[in-house]
């Protein structure tokens, strides 16, 4: 199934591309932790994408010229002493299988391929990284190393951002994509449940986070990311991710947690109380986030926009707020309330997505309203992944428990 499904996607991409184009989409590298030691590989979420392959080093060819289409996949050349370190490595013959890519060459040969093309009168080149944009990282990406050196020999070509294709095809979800986030929803599910079930005063946060990536790894899946698990005032971190601290009696923990299905990834908060009982104060604060979250996911449909869904949140978290005492003016719900009210999701946690885009059918986001009340040392955090369907939508995540009076009978039962 999945070579049916990179196929298609480089079927639609390349229709796209501008013709008299090249693009070169690197595949990432190994980074080194210390020695000859590596921190775990992640592939570009672009080139698995186009091609299912996770292996760093990895580019991938696409030539498109008056309208006759070139795929090439330059790989590792096979080396058995390696092997016996690092373990099996497909083959050339096993790679074309995969990745339904005839044309797979050896890694090496690249820039002489690479330049044997260009005599024959490309003009645009695509890359996976935005050259000359403002980054998050301080550090060059192999894809922008290999995008300078390209630029240093043929300085003629026009550059474009293969993301201007890409982002827009893999906001609308296939119905395989859809059936691995349901499948790591499942598992994601198993894994809030194992921690509701093992909570008690006295818990340390690190404890909670091996529960759930139990489940995880029990599946045979991986993290989506970094698990968040906040006991207490550490709530109040949107990306706390120590997980070292006791939980003690009375105290809520916030879990943002998620399993990745082959790289397809959910993405799922829940907050709960420690010993199974909310009080009234944790229980005030909870019952505005999810009626905020409930609101939102009542208003998604195709042609609402981001900004939309944003304002409701803010308006019905803000009356609670201020019924509550705790604000006198819905202008300072930013005090409490300093996030956004979702994302996409897919391949990534946080999925590349036009948020000045209105949704579309298929379209697959989260929805996380959230309030931090410092005052309280209280933070409550609600997200669920939503697929937008023709009419709506469909919460992806609507078997796992929310309402408090569910989790507190589920937790009584321990």
């Amino acid at each position: 199934m999945q070579k049916k499904y990179v196929m298609a996607n480089r079927k639609k991409f390349m229709k796209q591309m501008k013709n008299g184009s090249i693009a070169v989409i690197h595949s990432n590298t190994m980074y080194i932790s210390s020695q000859d030691m590596f921190y775990d590989f992640e592939p570009d979420r672009e080139f698995f994408y186009l091609t299912g392959v996770s292996e760093p080093g990895f580019i991938f060819l696409a030539a498109k010229l008056n309208d006759e289409i070139v795929q090439k996949l330059f790989v590792y050349r096979k080396d058995e002493y390696e092997e016996k370190w690092t373990g099996y490595r497909l083959s050339e013959e096993e790679i074309k299988e995969f990745s339904g890519i005839v044309e797979v060459h050896p890694i090496d040969s690249f820039n002489a391929v690479f330049a044997m093309m260009m005599d024959q009168g490309y003009k645009n080149i695509y890359f996976n990284v935005k050259c000359g944009a403002k980054k998050y990282i301080d550090y060059i990406t192999p894809q922008e190393l290999l995008a300078q050196e390209i630029l240093r020999k043929y300085p003629y070509l026009t550059v474009l951002n293969s993301a201007e294709i890409t982002v827009p095809l893999r906001s609308i979800k296939s119905a395989y994509e859809i059936n691995m986030i349901r499948e790591a929803v499942a598992v994601t599910n198993r894994g809030i449940l194992r921690m509701m079930k093992s909570a008690k005063p006295g818990i340390n946060e690190r404890e909670l986070r091996a529960g759930f990536e139990y489940e995880v790894i029990r599946a045979g899946m991986k993290v989506s990311f970094n698990s968040i698990i906040a006991g207490g005032e550490n709530a109040l971190v949107l990306h706390y991710e120590d997980n070292n601290q006791e939980v003690s009696g009375g105290e809520m923990v916030l879990c943002d947690v998620g399993a990745a299905n082959n790289m397809f990834c959910a993405d799922v908060t829940r907050t709960f109380p420690i010993n199974g009982k909310y009080t009234p104060q944790q229980r005030s604060i909870y019952d505005i986030v999810l009626r905020a979250n409930e609101a939102v996911i009542d208003y998604i449909k195709p042609g609402v926009t981001f900004k939309e869904l944003e304002a409701l949140a803010k308006a019905v978290m803000a009356k609670g707020l201020m019924e509550l005492g705790i604000m006198d003016e819905a202008k300072y719900i930013s005090k409490y309330y300093y996030h956004n009210i979702g994302h996409g999701l897919g391949l990534n946690a946080h999925d590349p997505t036009d948020k000045n885009v209105p949704l579309k059918e298929g379209m697959v986001i989260t929805v996380e309203p959230g309030l931090y009340v410092r005052q309280f040392g209280v933070g409550v955090r609600i997200e669920d992944d939503v697929l937008v369907t023709k009419n709506g939508c469909e919460v992806l995540t609507g078997g796992i428990i929310k309402h408090p009076d569910d989790i507190e009978k589920f937790m009584s039962k321990r």
